[in-house]
């Protein structure tokens, strides 16, 4: 099943060569969790502090079922 990875900001410099206008596209089985796509890209879970799939906040445990626009961010300071 496909899924639309995006990376904001800081977690785009863990993925060599991503491509921030298209992001990436996994073909990944379904219930395929959060947390495990977290890891194949190697990204560091504690970097990751908001997750949204279609636009919904998840946690890492939610099971993606396919077809779903999955956003990763890293904490977000400002002042």
């Amino acid at each position: 099943m496909p899924v639309q990875v995006l990376l904001n900001a800081t977690l785009r410099r863990f993925v060599p060569a991503y491509d921030p206008y298209r992001g990436l596209s996994l073909e990944v089985p379904p219930g395929t969790r959060v947390s495990r796509i977290i890891a194949l890209l190697g990204l560091p879970p504690e970097e990751v502090t908001l997750i949204m799939v279609n636009g919904v906040r998840r946690d890492p445990d939610f099971a993606l079922q396919g077809d779903e626009r999955l956003g990763l961010f890293p904490p977000i300071g400002g002042g």
